[in-house]
């Protein structure tokens, strides 16, 4: 979309039509509502963005399309290191813009510098310990301590303050009838900014993925869950209304924000997803000679990220009971290595049948994605939690059956198109029942009749929203009841 902010035309817009109950009318019931400021705090150009990030990309698309058309004012920002906000000059889709580099004498020096600076830090600290050790006086064991906590931040922040400044646009100044929306990273964010732009009349509006680092810390890295959870109970007294991507993530916010004694406005504006997104090319170029071999056993397949909430751990447990029985197709594993994912790639990499019949690609591009979807037998999607999951929506793209655990938010997602196993014991006897050619074919033909909802109706009907006095907002599962699903079933395998 040419002279979209921040360089985001370089995201494909979704084919699907504007639905028709979005009325020009009420989207100009702007009570009051100047502009729309798109919070994308901490956010890096990326040529292939995933995750949070396609997100803010879709948002940046559709929504400046939408402010344009009604009349409003619409851009991205960011935060500053001093808590303020500036217009977004970077791209969010692309290749990152690097500022200069300065002269490599200076490179050399601030290099050196900093290595010296290491160095003597840690023996400052050692030393500050051995001393404490040797004196178990009180104040100087707490003396020692906090000299420790100094050095080991003294190398980070003398790294950033020698770091480039980055690229930003003018300051944001703030004042009644700006919506600041944040649908990106807003947990990582230091609150006093979002404060600073509340008190000079901006209204803060939130959209969660999801809050499980809340509900499930042990699946989360401390102390980042902390950190989460303390910007959760912050975001709850402050944000004026909530997005979230699922039912059950807006549920989940509801009983979260009741037990810190909050009660938030909120309704559920599902990802959206584009069908074409999921129709990749399907080049097998793209696939090494062992890649290809794999697939002519179509195998099954798990799509996602390494950590602890996915289930892989289940997964490898079932197949390897099959395999001991005879079962001979394969399980690919296709995911980035994430957090706390050391002991499930030690069971995934230590496995007896792996590169036999268990194989995991954790650099795969959409290419070699797509002729993995393409060549399956099916999908496993095996997730303990999930915000939202868009696996699922990729392989109804290609007719491909999936199985999953039986969790709140995969229902909303698939309903009767699905099919769904409760815990690890069942998950071998529903691996085998896709092995009955009349069952997998069954499951072929529900899987037909899926629709989702567009990223252009979903954008629509939550900037059309953001303009509504926040006493009229959609509550609940109203934002989207009258919006048309397009049909998610693309090319026939």
């Amino acid at each position: 979309m040419p002279g979209a902010p921040g360089g985001v035309s370089l995201l494909r817009n979704g084919s699907s039509m504007r639905d028709p109950g979005i009325q020009q009318d009420d989207a100009r019931r702007r009570a009051g509502v100047r502009r729309v400021l798109l919070d994308t705090s901490f956010v890096t150009a990326d040529p292939a963005p995933l995750g949070i990030h396609r997100v803010l990309a879709h948002y940046a698309v559709h929504g400046a399309r939408f402010a344009a058309e009604a009349g409003v004012g619409f851009d991205l920002v960011e935060c500053t290191p001093d808590g303020g906000f500036t217009r977004r000059l970077a791209p969010l889709v692309g290749a990152p813009q690097k500022p200069p580099k300065p002269p490599l004498a200076v490179r050399m020096a601030s290099g050196t510098g900093l290595e010296v600076l290491r160095y003597g830090s840690r023996v400052l600290s050692a030393a500050g310990n051995l001393l404490a050790a040797l004196i178990p006086a009180a104040p100087l064991k707490r003396g020692s301590a906090a000299l420790s906590r100094r050095m080991d931040a003294l190398v980070p922040a003398v790294r950033a303050a020698l770091a480039p400044e980055p690229l930003r646009g003018e300051a944001i100044v703030f004042a009644p009838g700006d919506v600041l929306f944040c649908p990106g990273f807003w947990h990582e964010m230091d609150f006093g900014a979002y404060r600073q732009a509340a008190a000079a009349g901006a209204e803060i509006v939130f959209l969660v993925h999801d809050i499980l680092p809340a509900l499930l810390p042990s699946f989360y890295q401390y102390p980042w869950r902390l950190k989460f959870e303390r910007a959760l109970i912050q975001a709850v007294a402050l944000g004026g209304h909530f997005y979230a991507v699922s039912g059950q993530s807006l549920n989940d916010l509801h009983a979260f924000a009741r037990w810190h004694g909050h009660e938030v406005r909120g309704s559920v504006a599902y990802n959206g997803f584009d069908p074409a997104d999921g129709q990749g090319a399907v080049e097998t170029a793209a696939l090494s000679d062992a890649h290809r071999a794999v697939l002519a056993r179509r195998p099954w397949l798990m799509v996602g990220t390494v950590e602890p909430k996915k289930g892989h751990r289940d997964a490898v447990a079932a197949f390897e009971q099959l395999w001991r029985a005879g079962y001979d197709r394969p399980l690919v594993i296709i995911g980035r290595r994430g957090w706390m994912s050391e002991d499930m790639l030690e069971i995934i990499c230590g496995s007896p049948w792996y590169g036999q019949r268990l194989f995991w690609h954790q650099d795969l591009g959409d290419a070699a994605v797509a002729a993995h979807y393409a060549g399956a037998h099916a999908l496993l999607f095996a997730s303990l939690a999930e915000g939202f999951g868009l696996p699922p929506l990729e392989a109804a793209t290609r007719g491909l059956p999936v199985l999953a655990r039986d969790i709140p938010v995969v229902r909303e997602v698939l309903g009767p198109a699905g099919c769904y196993f409760s815990d690890r014991g069942g998950l071998p006897d529903a691996i085998r029942a896709l092995e009955d050619a009349a069952g997998y074919a069954a499951m072929q033909h529900r899987l037909s009749g899926l629709a989702w909802y567009s990223w252009q109706a979903v954008v629509d009907q939550v900037m059309a929203d953001l303009l509504r006095p926040p006493a009229e907002r959609a509550q609940g599962s109203d934002l989207l009841a009258s919006v048309r699903r397009v049909p998610v079933r693309g090319n026939a395998r």
